[in-house]
């Protein structure tokens, strides 16, 4: 089995040799070991045994970027199989990121998952993760657990647990499911594509707590003397609808004139609308097979405000775009029919209230003429604020002949979400820094229960859960137009103005400043 050295904190410039696992120094110093140079550049070392087979593969860029990546897997007497792997990176800027992984497998089949990691930014993180079933007479437990700690104090919890009991014709199975703690994430890049150099560093945090817990019990019964007496019902139902000759079809839809458009406020910077009503339709038919239905409505009462606005003036452009709107929505909608099957029939209910506003507003100078090069800044900001409140419930019955079923279902669930957003960008020139920040809060309440009759056995159970997150994030996109400067250093050296660079560019170089020279003078 591998042993993965505890992550050191990561270098500023490079992942220095000694900070290696020792394994992966000695494969990179192996003489025996099968060297392979790859299509892309990369050289990859392996080294191969009864029990055990390691690989490291290296890269580097033509920056400052590199990349190792070393893997072993191994097998031990007992059966106990593991797969160890370890990377380490270095970007354009010369910062250090390493990641390390080790998972096991024993003869039980339990797994087994043990990393540590290190970003760029110093943050050190250790996680964890084991799977086990067990087999206690006539249960089966199955269970996943999973942890996670890092040096910024962030530290989560979560467990998935499923339990399964037969007895005789009886099954039971319960599910337990908890998370909770905070956990960090973070991301950087750098590239250079098409002469800009990017770079790009952000942060993701969130807060959870929830539990969700359900509860199932299945019973064999023989429900064959039901579904003769069934058969029987069916076929009379059948005749005496075809017998009667009953056929039609209904289907009506509301007026658009019930729901209606009002505009308070209309002028050349903005606008104010309303919109109040409701919509749906529904149908009934009825023929030779049975009954058919549907039926939906929507009432929806709401505002909306628009603005915009420019300006432009001497030093260059101003504008701006804002909107806000607040709604609230329910909606029903059910549909069912009744035939020789049988019955189905649902029910769909769902009530919510959301308020929006967003900003975006811009400026830009005027261009400028720098070292023969058209330059500009401009800044530009967006944000929005949101949060929405719903709730929602869904019911079923179905009695059924083929699929032989007879069975009542429901679901509800109420939630509640907001959320907060804004980017920033600056430009000047070749340089551009786009920033951005967000925060979030939610919660959410659901239950959902199973009464009746269904593939040969008879179901009750039910399920039940909650959950409350909190989230913040930020990033940071740092952009340089590289192939824009050095246009603008060789027009600064072109000083004849040919468009070549020579050693007449130093001549005229030379008597430029001695002109400037005399002229201080006054010569």
């Amino acid at each position: 089995m591998t042993k993965i050295q505890r992550v050191a904190k990561p270098l500023v410039k490079s992942v220095s040799a000694k900070a290696l696992p020792k394994e992966v120094q000695n494969l990179a110093k192996a003489k025996n070991a099968q060297v392979t140079k790859n299509a892309d550049g990369s050289v990859t070392r392996r080294r191969t045994t009864a029990k055990t087979s390691k690989e490291l593969t290296t890269s580097t860029g033509k920056l400052a970027e590199s990349t190792l990546e070393f893997k072993k897997t191994a097998t031990t007497k007992r059966g106990t199989q593991s797969e160890s792997t370890f990377t380490a990176k270095t970007d354009m800027l010369g910062r250090a990121s390493t990641k390390a992984n080790r998972e096991t497998v024993n003869a039980r089949g339990d797994t087994s998952t043990f990393g540590r990691s290190a970003d760029v930014f110093g943050v050190q993180k250790q996680t964890t993760e084991k799977n086990t079933t067990r087999e206690r007479g006539n249960t089966i437990v199955t269970s996943t657990r999973n942890t996670s700690k890092d040096s910024a104090g962030n530290a989560a919890r979560s467990s998935d647990v499923t339990q399964v009991t037969e007895t005789g014709k009886t099954v039971v199975t319960t599910n337990d499911k908890r998370a909770t703690g905070t956990n960090l994430e973070t991301r950087s890049s750098t590239t250079y594509e098409n002469g800009k150099f990017t770079l790009s560093d952000g942060a993701d945090w969130q807060k959870t707590n929830s539990f969700d817990k359900s509860y199932l019990k299945e019973t064999e019964v023989d429900a064959s003397g039901v579904l003769k007496k069934a058969d029987k019902f069916s076929s009379v139902f059948g005749k005496v609808f075809k017998a009667l000759g009953l056929e039609g079809e209904w289907e009506k839809s509301l007026s658009s004139d019930l729901m209606k458009t009002t505009t308070l406020v209309q002028g050349d910077h903005g606008s104010v609308t309303t919109q109040v009503g409701v919509s749906g339709n529904q149908r009934f038919a009825i023929n030779g097979d049975g009954v058919q239905a549907s039926f939906d409505r929507t009432a929806r009462a709401g505002v909306s405000a628009k603005s915009h606005g420019e300006v432009e003036g001497r030093y260059g452009t101003a504008s701006y775009d804002a909107s806000a709107q607040a709604e609230a929505i329910a909606t029903v909608d059910a549909q069912g029919k009744i035939d020789s099957n049988g019955l189905d029939a649902v029910v769909n209910a769902r009530v919510a209230v959301s308020v929006e506003a967003e900003i975006t507003a811009r400026a830009q100078s005027q261009s400028v003429t720098f070292m023969g090069t058209q330059l500009n800044a401009a800044v530009e900001g967006h944000v929005k604020v949101a949060a929405e409140a719903s709730a929602e419930v869904t019911g079923r019955v179905s009695v059924t002949r083929n699929p032989p079923r007879a069975i009542a279902q429901g679901t509800a669930g109420a939630s509640a979400v907001a959320k907060a957003e804004a980017d920033l960008k600056l430009s000047a020139g070749p340089f551009s820094v786009v920033g951005n920040a967000y925060a979030s809060a939610g919660a959410e309440a659901r239950a959902s229960g199973v009464i009746g009759y269904e593939d040969g056995k008879f179901k009750i159970g039910g399920s039940v859960g909650a959950a409350l997150g909190l989230g913040a994030g930020a990033g940071v996109t740092v952009e340089v137009d590289v192939a824009q400067i050095g246009q603008m250093a060789k027009n600064a050296a072109d000083v004849n103005g040919d468009g070549k660079l020579g050693l007449d560019d130093a001549g005229a170089a030379v008597t430029k400043s001695a002109r400037r020279v005399a002229s201080w003078f006054g010569f």
